[in-house]
């Protein structure tokens, strides 16, 4: 009789449990569903995106880590992706000279924010790749990015647009105490030492907000050519210059530039972390850490 009783009472104890695990998966898969499907370009403005929207959004990047978004081949399920998507986030000024037919070849009326709108980009007289796309470094402008973020969200979810705007708010502040933070410790480097040395031209919004010279063996965009001349003009400036150090780029052939190390005698002062972020889960898989991590980078290498 005993025996008959603990059984039945194991038999109801399993059912509860299993029947607890089923609503707990049901809640789960309910939550997922009312999630808002969020397709970014780069991976800069897809951790934006997750900055801002966390758990209520469902994120997915076309350019994934270590990706150059400038020669970036479209792949046969981009479309797809984005089809599947309510908001599709891009950067603009003719990072991603594929998105368009992309989100032609998805079908629909598909939201497309510009996260650089109200944004102006900087020519030169040369024109490699012009405009310059590459707003996002300096923090100020990664402001805007985060706002037109925020309006693109409530756009397609206005339920819940209070919990993106206290998000937002938040973000706004480490954003403001990162700014703050490079401005303090860039004064470690002497005005004289401030000149940067990259992969390709990604980093004149930086120089600007943060009083660097900024050259580089490629032009803006990484499909132009890099023409001999263009070597031997930045060989004779470094030896000029007298510069230590010149610095690669995680999403960009390192070869000419080690050569140049090589021809120059700078050495390489470390890795930057241009149009692409690092690893996800790792500190340089965030806009900030990935920031921090350059900044700290050319501190070491330059003081």
């Amino acid at each position: 009789m005993k025996t008959k009783i603990l059984n039945f009472f194991t038999v109801i104890m399993i059912s509860v449990f299993i029947f607890s695990c089923g609503n707990g998966d049901k809640q789960k898969d309910d939550e997922k569903r009312n999630r808002i499907r969020v397709i970014s370009t780069i991976t800069i403005i897809d951790d934006i995106a997750k900055q801002i929207g966390k758990d209520k959004i469902e994120n997915f990047v076309i350019c994934e880590t270590g990706t150059d978004p400038h020669t970036y081949k479209p792949k046969p399920g981009d479309p797809k992706k984005v089809s599947e998507s309510d908001l599709v986030f891009i950067n603009g000024f003719g990072l991603e000279h594929w998105i368009e037919e992309m989100v032609r070849n998805a079908g629909g009326n598909k939201k497309v924010i510009t996260v650089t709108q109200g944004l102006s980009a900087i020519t030169d007289d040369q024109g490699y790749g012009d405009p310059d796309p590459h707003l996002w470094f300096n923090v100020e402008y990664a402001k805007t990015y985060a706002q037109n973020i925020l309006e693109g969200l409530i756009l397609a979810d206005n339920n819940n647009k209070d919990y993106y705007k206290e998000n937002y708010n938040n973000y706004i502040k480490e954003l403001d105490s990162l700014h703050n933070w490079i401005l303090e410790n860039v004064k470690q480097i002497p005005e004289s030492q401030r000149i940067l040395i990259t992969s390709h031209d990604a980093f004149r919004y930086f120089g600007l907000a943060y009083g660097f010279e900024v050259r580089a063996l490629q032009g803006i965009s990484t499909e132009a050519k890099v023409q001999t001349d263009d070597v031997r003009k930045l060989i004779d400036f470094i030896k000029e210059k007298g510069l230590k150090s010149v610095f690669i780029e995680t999403s960009v052939n390192p070869k000419l530039l080690e050569q140049i190390s090589s021809e120059t005698g700078a050495k390489v002062g470390g890795t930057l972390y241009s149009d692409s972020l690092g690893d996800p889960g790792t500190e340089t898989g965030t806009y900030i850490g990935a920031v921090k991590h350059n900044v700290n980078t050319i501190i070491n290498a330059l003081k």
